[in-house]
This record gives structure tokens, C-alpha cells and sequence, in this order.
């Protein structure tokens, strides 16, 4: 009999003491008939049939304990593709950390979870999401070296409950110096990119299920979620470089309007105005021409630098086209936009440009024009074609000024509407 035959029989619930007795038999007289073979002289003592009884017991208590561990890691192995796919996935609906811990409580059924992400600038770590957690927890940022989860981020090892006890009495007061004591740690994973800078730890108290591996799976729980975390951030930087022109660091055009449309339903549901302001540079193509296209590009840099110090977060600069700008100003009506357009205006004619003396103003200036939902168009198109309108208008009044649109049906006159060389348009500007 092969053993992988033996192990069935020990297995099969026909497997009585008599049959026990029976085959602790041939096992004797197998080892008596080895010995005399070798011409040994031991004796083999027969042993009560009781004896017999709790010796396969504990056999067979061995064998499920080992095909429990062997069951808990091929769970583990066989998820694990399943863990990676959605994690890859799209995460528009379920973050990372809420990822990482539905499968943590499948894992370890541990009484609390807690996911703790890192800061790029400071390394400061902070808890995002976790399960188990009181609901006034304290979310002070960690510091790097603190407590036992400061501890695994700065030292970057998996360690658990045993690991953070061997440690010398001034490593253990370090890392008991948790910022609330009602998280527990008994089990920490650190989060690391191929940089070697932490992303974050997973960390686990209350432990009601302990694989014998437990440290080594939640170490490969938590380099998956760093590879998550990477790619996620990758794939952020890549959008934004797609998103964005390269010579301004303002939007794109296609990114401008795709965000437009999102803030005109919004405004539409809401019930709220939109505004936008275009604008473009005054006598470009003399600047260009008289300086170099060197000379233009950097024209062009530091109007978008001056447009991005002089909007709110909220809104949304882009380059429209060669020297045409373009803001988006959710919330704003007409009043408000004038008068951040024309506090952009009055910024950019006060900008000492680099040979800006040979404008035909004198110095670098811009003319634009505004137009605000609902009340001068109810579509992004007319929307922007009103404020183009406006611009144009002022164009042809001399340039350097800021126009709102007026619809001709209200005035009787063409689009446009607007303000002088000081950019005050018909009493709306500051």
C-alpha cells in the first residue's frame, strides 16, 4: 500500500478502531519483518487498542490541520488573479482601499481594517477608509517612525504581533505611541512603490482567522495595492498631459470643452449661471514677427501664468487657439465675470513683458468678451460664440478692453456691447 492510498483510508469514515487495530497490525508485523531483515533484535510491544485510538486522532487531527492551511492557500493563490484584475480595473466606482479590504475580511476576518495612504510632499500617513473603526476615531497624520504603523512605513518590513513585542523597550515605547489606542495593530504591511517610497500600510487588529502565512499574504495584498496605487497615479499624470497644452500648462481646447458641457448641465439643474471669457492677445503677430517666434512662445507662457494667479480654483482656464484664451466660470454671472475679466486685463496690460515697447499700445495688452447663461445663450456653442462676438466687437472699438454681450434684440444693436480703453464695460466692471 502507497501512502497516498494510506492517507485516503485514514480519511474515509470507514475508517473504525477495529480497522485501526487491524491496520496497526500489519504496521507492526511490516516494522518486526524490516527488523529481522536487518537482523535486529528489537520487540515490538503491541499497544492497547485505546492507545491505538488517540494516536490516530492526533494523525488525523495533523492531516486536517494541514489540509485546512493547504486549503486557506490555494483560496488565497486562486484569488489572488481576481484581486489583481479589479484593482486594474476601472475605479470609477469603487476605490483601492475599498478593494484591498473586501478582500482583507475574506482573508483574515479581522475586527478592524485600516488603510493608511501616504503624503507625496511630508511621507505623513493618514487613514482613508478601514472597517471596525469608531466613527470618532482620530485622523491626525501619522508621522513616519511613530506608533506601529509609522513604524512599518518608515522601515518598510511586514510585521505582526510577535515582531513589534521582540523589539527593545525604546523601540516598543516608538511604536506604542499610536495616536488613538483604540486602533489595533496586530498585523502591518507596508505599501511600497518601485521607488522605494512608501504609499501607504495596511494594518489589522482583532485577528479572528490566522493563516499560518498571514504576514506573507498581506504582504502580497499590499504590493498589489502599491502597483494599484502607481498605476493609477500614471495613468493621472498621462491624462493631464493629454489634458493640457504644453506650451501654457493651461487645458487643451477638446479638455476646455468637454468640461464646459459637464458645468453647463450643471448649471442647468442647479439652476445657477455660467460664464465664459475669451480673449486673445493684442497685435500678436506684430509682437511675433518684430521679436521671433521665441519671443512669442514665451508671450504666451506667461499669460497662462497670469491667468492661472488670477482665477479661482472652481474655474477652468484653457488655450483656445494660438493667442486665444478661454475661462470657464461656473457660478458667475454677468457682473462677476466682468470683473474678472477685467481684473485680468488690467493684470496682463501691467506685465512687463520682454520688448513690449514695440507694440502699438505701447505695452502688451488683450481684448475679450463675456457672456453668461442663461441669459444670453442656453446652448455651450452659442455660448461661446456670444462671448466671440463681444471680443470682436471690442476689436474693432480699439482693442485693450473687455466687452459683455448684449443680445441685438434687446438693444437693438449689433452683439457686443461694451466698455472703453479703461476695459469698463457700460458700468458692470470694478
Amino acid at each position: 500500500m502507497d501512502l497516498d492510498a494510506l492517507l485516503r483510508l485514514l480519511q474515509s469514515p470507514e475508517f473504525t478502531i477495529s480497522a485501526a487495530a487491524g491496520l496497526a497490525g500489519i504496521l507492526f508485523g511490516w516494522i518486526a519483518g524490516r527488523s529481522g531483515a536487518r537482523g535486529g533484535t528489537q520487540r515490538i510491544v503491541a499497544k492497547a487498542p485505546t492507545e491505538i485510538e488517540m494516536e490516530m486522532r492526533d494523525f488525523r487531527r495533523t492531516i486536517q490541520i494541514l489540509q485546512s492551511e493547504n486549503g486557506n492557500l490555494s483560496t488565497f493563490l486562486m484569488t489572488m488573479p481576481d484581486l489583481a484584475r479589479e484593482l486594474n480595473s476601472d475605479r470609477e466606482r469603487r476605490s483601492i482601499p475599498e478593494i484591498l479590504i473586501a478582500f482583507i475580511e475574506s482573508l483574515f476576518k479581522a475586527e478592524q481594517i485600516h488603510i493608511f495612504l501616504a503624503r507625496d510632499e511630508t511621507q505623513e500617513l493618514r487613514l482613508v477608509d478601514g472597517r471596525g473603526i469608531p466613527p470618532d476615531i482620530a485622523r491626525d497624520a501619522i508621522t513616519p517612525g511613530v506608533g506601529r504603523v509609522g513604524w512599518v512605513a518608515k522601515h518598510q518590513v511586514t510585521m505582526d504581533d510577535g515582531d513589534f513585542r521582540t523589539k527593545s523597550a525604546t523601540v516598543r515605547g516608538l511604536m506604542e505611541n499610536a495616536p488613538d489606542p483604540r486602533i489595533r495593530s496586530e498585523l502591518c504591511a507596508p505599501m511600497v512603490d518601485p521607488a522605494n517610497r512608501t504609499l501607504g500600510v495596511i494594518s489589522l487588529g482583532g485577528l479572528l482567522k490566522r493563516p499560518k502565512n498571514e504576514k506573507n499574504m498581506l504582504k502580497m495584498v499590499a504590493d498589489f495595492g502599491s502597483i494599484a496605487i502607481q498605476n493609477r497615479r500614471l495613468l493621472a499624470q498621462v491624462k493631464d498631459y493629454a489634458n493640457r497644452d504644453g506650451l501654457t500648462g493651461l487645458t487643451n481646447k477638446r479638455f476646455f470643452a468637454e468640461q464646459a458641457a459637464v458645468a453647463l448641465h450643471q448649471a442647468e439643474k442647479m439652476h445657477t449661471p455660467l460664464s465664459v471669457f475669451i480673449f486673445d492677445i493684442d497685435h500678436f503677430k506684430t509682437y511675433n514677427d518684430t521679436n521671433g517666434h521665441l519671443a512669442g512662445d514665451e508671450c504666451l507662457r506667461i499669460t497662462g501664468r497670469l491667468l492661472r494667479e488670477n482665477t479661482r480654483d472652481r474655474d477652468l482656464a484653457a488655450r483656445w487657439g494660438g493667442e486665444e484664451f478661454a475661462l470657464l466660470l461656473p457660478g458667475s454671472d454677468k457682473a462677476t465675470a466682468m470683473a474678472v475679466a477685467e481684473k485680468i486685463r488690467r493684470r496682463i496690460e501691467s506685465e512687463p513683458y520682454p520688448e513690449q515697447s514695440s507694440q502699438p499700445n505701447g505695452c502688451l495688452t488683450i481684448s475679450g468678451g463675456v457672456a453668461t447663461y442663461p441669459e444670453d445663450a442656453q446652448s455651450m456653442n452659442d455660448l461661446m460664440r456670444c462671448a466671440d462676438e463681444a471680443l470682436y466687437k471690442g476689436k474693432k472699438e480699439g482693442r485693450n478692453r473687455v466687452n459683455a454681450y448684449r443680445s441685438t434684440y434687446l438693444t437693438g444693436e449689433q452683439a457686443g456691447g461694451g466698455g472703453g480703453m479703461d476695459g469698463t464695460p457700460d458700468g458692470m466692471g470694478s
